[in-house]
This record gives C-alpha cells, sequence and structure tokens, in this order.
C-alpha cells in the first residue's frame, strides 16, 4: 500500500504537497528536544525494512535489530517565508489557535540527522537540507556505513494544523541510494519509498 501508486519521480506540485513543510506549535520555535524512540513492530520483509530505516536517519542497527531505545536531540526552528502568489508572499506556517494568529515552526531535519546519525556520518558537512525550489523535505547525506549518498525527498505531503485537539502529518519520501554491489553496480541507485506518519496529542499539565 506504501505510495498508493503515487508517481515517484513526475515533478512535485501544490497537489501532491499541501504545505512547504510540517509546522509544529509556535511555541516550540527555538526549543531542543531529547526524543527517545524505539521499534516496537516490523511487518513485511525485515531485510528492507531495516535498509529503510537506516536511510531516513536510523543509528547503529543494533537499535533495530534489537529493538533497542535510541535518544538523541533534536530542535526546531522559524519557518521560512516561501513561495509568490498573484497577492504577494505566501506565508503557510500561520495558523490560527484558540481565536488568535500564530506561526509554526519546522524540524530542523539536519540537525537531526547530525545528532541520530552521530558517529556513523562521513562528517558534518556532508549533510544538505532543502532543493532550490524551497521544498525543505528534501536532504541528502553520506554514512561510513552505507555506500554513497542517500537522498531523502518528501514526494506527498498532508498536514494537520496545531490545534487544540493535536497536531500530526503525513509524508511520502523517496529514498534514493546506491545499489553497493562492487563493479558491476558502479554508478547504479535503488529507489525506495516510505510513508512517514506522526501524531501529537495536546498535553495538559496537572
Amino acid at each position: 500500500e506504501i505510495g498508493g501508486g503515487f508517481d515517484l519521480f513526475s515533478p512535485t506540485s501544490s497537489s501532491s504537497l499541501s504545505s512547504s513543510d510540517v509546522f509544529y506549535p509556535s511555541s516550540m520555535t527555538n526549543t531542543q528536544w531529547k526524543v527517545q524512540r524505539v521499534v516496537t513492530s516490523v511487518e513485511g520483509e525485515l531485510g528492507q525494512a531495516a535498509v529503510a530505516w537506516k536511510c531516513l536517519g536510523g543509528g547503529e542497527e543494533r537499535a533495530f535489530t534489537s529493538k533497542l531505545t535510541e535518544a538523541y536531540n533534536v530542535r526546531f526552528v522559524d519557518a521560512p517565508v516561501v513561495g509568490m502568489s498573484g497577492n504577494g508572499v505566501v506565508d503557510d506556517a500561520q495558523y490560527e489557535f484558540e481565536g488568535k494568529r500564530a506561526r509554526g515552526c519546522i524540524l530542523d531535519r539536519k540537525f537531526e540527522i547530525l545528532n541520530r546519525v552521530g558517529k556513523l556520518l562521513q562528517s558534518d558537512d556532508v549533510i544538505s537540507w532543502g532543493d532550490d525550489d524551497g521544498e525543505r523535505g528534501s536532504i541528502s547525506y553520506a554514512r561510513n556505513d552505507y555506500p554513497g549518498r542517500i537522498e531523502l525527498k518528501t514526494v506527498q505531503r498532508s498536514i494537520e494544523p496545531p490545534s487544540e485537539a493535536g497536531f500530526g502529518s503525513d509524508e511520502l519520501i523517496r529514498i534514493q541510494s546506491s545499489a553497493g554491489g562492487g563493479a558491476l553496480f558502479v554508478g547504479s541507485n535503488v529507489y525506495r519509498c516510505a510513508r512517514v506518519k506522526r501524531r501529537f496529542r495536546r498535553g495538559f499539565d496537572e
């Protein structure tokens, strides 16, 4: 069902990307958080799932195979204003919360890869975030335990803006990586896709 027959190679459009990024509540702007994540179940072919997990930024492989808890830092930054229309600049980071206008922030995807992959990165400066069209869902990097560069590109996105009920996102990500396998496959790439869904509930202090 992954991709649902979606064309991974056609140029992305406003119909497939409902927003320029995934937006988080304004209260998270310029903050850092400690993330803990663990693999709870795997459906389908284990080897392909492991490769997709690693390409999406998974840390040491034993965290996947042994279902260990990963812990790393993430940060949230101001959302850039992108796009133009006949009426001027389009600022799709704005949303309404409890009757007031607010402006969401975005996850620093480069900082996340840097902290999650950690010592497995070839170097800090091998991470490239964003593309020429201002799409912040694209990132590429290189790691010591995988051949060649890994390129991640969001080709489909829908979001649920922050509200009293919470917020979330649904992204289809195209994964481009080296085919590996020695001289026979030099210069060849493999394409995969992964659907990444996130849902956050609003928490209330007692």
